[in-house]
């Protein structure tokens, strides 16, 4: 009777060992390439407690100032509208959706500035000497574009203090930047192209998140990654990248962690609303830290400053916005805002930042849908 009791707990160890196995094996495919759980929507990249706090250690203010922009994601085919989708009824996926915007918590900017000194004083010096800039404050064509945070009051302001720079180390082991947003859930808001490479199927790596980024100066720290993700059509995407057939799932999220001091990125600095299955047709702020402009050439303070491009939007084929936009690469991830009015805790995220056809003065983006941003809000908690 005992070695038939003993035999039971061996054969019983043995298929518990053998779930573990198959459960990690599952996660593995899930986290670290591309996820293969059949029916899956989503795919997650975990990073632990020690690698958050070596991003931390490993993103200092010089290095984030260092690091170059990831190279918006350029359609070489031509421009065309989608016309097919133009003549389909508007239906859309669901009924409209939102998610109020959020305030900081109060003292929040005062923690701030006793933990980061020295952003928190180059920005008091920089608003007794303000720099000179050689570049103009508009254009005349189908959109208006300009530099938000010029001027150093306008750099902790909302909605200002929730968009910034989000750094990363790419597969080859070289840093890069795009840009991205504070949302609900101490979440990051991004695009996918940011968080996984589908072109060789590899995530990207040691994501910090920087709000309210100027000119070398980061007066609420960096907020480390601690879980990433991306919808598993992204992932699954083959050939190269097609405004028409990419855009539409180019779009991530990152759960953040706290920074040097202590806080979450929520009480640091708020966070943005977002919507949802509205209409094509709104009205932009399109913000973000380009390096370069639609034509790819370098831009004057390149990657320095938050830059917008304020337009009407347009339908270009199925979920996939364009509107009008001088900007290239290191927007790539940046809000299309809706309700844009400084100072006020108020406005919505309903797009991003995907790419670009090199020489048209245009931007296209995702249309958030129940089928996108809402799935993948599930997944991470906004």
């Amino acid at each position: 009777m005992f070695s038939k009791v003993k035999l039971v707990a061996v054969v019983l160890l043995l298929a518990l060992v053998l779930q573990l196995i198959g459960f990690s094996a599952v996660q593995a495919r899930t986290v670290d390439n591309r996820p293969e759980a059949a029916g899956s929507v989503v795919a997650s990249k975990v990073i632990s407690p020690a690698q958050q706090k070596a991003a931390i250690a490993f993103w200092t203010r010089d290095q984030i100032a260092k690091a170059q922009p990831l190279e918006v994601q350029i359609d070489r085919g031509p421009a065309n509208v989608d016309e097919a989708a133009l003549a389909e009824a508007d239906v859309f996926a669901g009924q409209f959706g939102s998610a109020a915007a959020g305030a900081a918590s109060p003292g929040a900017d005062l923690k701030a500035q006793a933990a980061y000194p020295r952003d928190w004083e180059m920005a008091r010096s920089a608003a007794s000497s303000p720099e000179a800039f050689d570049e103009p404050t508009g254009t005349s064509a189908t959109y208006t574009s300009y530099t938000v945070n010029q001027w150093v009051p306008a750099q902790t302001v909302y909605p200002h203090k929730w968009v910034g720079r989000l750094s990363f180390k790419t597969s080859g082991g070289g840093t890069s930047y795009c840009s991205g947003t504070a949302i609900s859930g101490n979440v990051m808001v991004t695009a996918a192209h940011c968080i996984y490479d589908s072109t060789n199927n590899l995530w990207y790596n040691t994501w910090v998140f920087t709000p309210a980024y100027r000119n070398g100066s980061a007066p609420y720290g960096s907020f480390a990654a601690s879980t990433c993700w991306v919808l598993t059509a992204w992932v699954n995407l083959t050939g190269g990248y097609s405004i028409n057939t990419w855009t539409r799932y180019d779009l991530g999220v990152c759960k953040m962690g706290k920074n040097s001091a202590g806080q979450t990125l929520n009480t640091a600095v708020g966070y943005m609303g977002r919507s949802w299955n509205a209409s094509y047709i709104r009205h932009f702020h399109d913000l973000g830290y380009p390096f370069k402009d639609y034509n790819n050439a370098y831009i004057t303070n390149a990657g320095l400053f938050l830059r917008t491009c304020v337009a009407e939007s347009r339908q270009q084929t199925t979920d996939t916005l364009g509107m009008g936009c001088n900007w290239g690469g290191g927007i790539s991830g940046g809000p299309w805002m809706v309700g844009y009015a400084p100072n006020v805790v108020s406005g919505q995220v309903n797009s991003v930042n995907s790419g670009i056809y090199i020489g048209q003065q245009n931007m296209y983006g995702i249309r958030f849908t129940s089928n996108n941003i809402v799935v993948l809000c599930t997944a991470v908690g906004c």
